[in-house]
């Protein structure tokens, strides 16, 4: 369900005209795969992050946001802000 609700938000993304956001998507797949590909990464951080890094949806969140915030800033207006809750209403 998870991710038929990312197929379906992404599919309204920008990808042709902004090519950051292709790099974005890259990115926070690649590090929500982490956990699964290397489970024991987190053995040597602190143990109360523990259940925040092991989480394969959150750090494909915060990577997303992150990123977006590097590569695209937060330049955007209300304007863009009203549009984009619209549309994902919509959804």
């Amino acid at each position: 369900m998870v991710a038929a609700t990312g197929i379906r938000i992404l599919s309204t993304v920008d990808f042709k005209h902004n090519r950051h956001n292709l790099y974005i998507v890259a990115l926070s797949i690649g590090f929500g795969l982490v956990p699964l590909v290397a489970p024991r990464w987190t053995q040597h951080m602190a143990h109360g992050l523990h259940p925040l890094l092991e989480s394969g949806i959150l750090l494909t969140a915060i990577s997303a946001v992150a990123l977006n915030l590097f590569f695209n800033g937060a330049k955007g207006d209300a304007a863009e802000a009203i549009e984009a809750a619209k549309t994902a209403e919509a959804h």
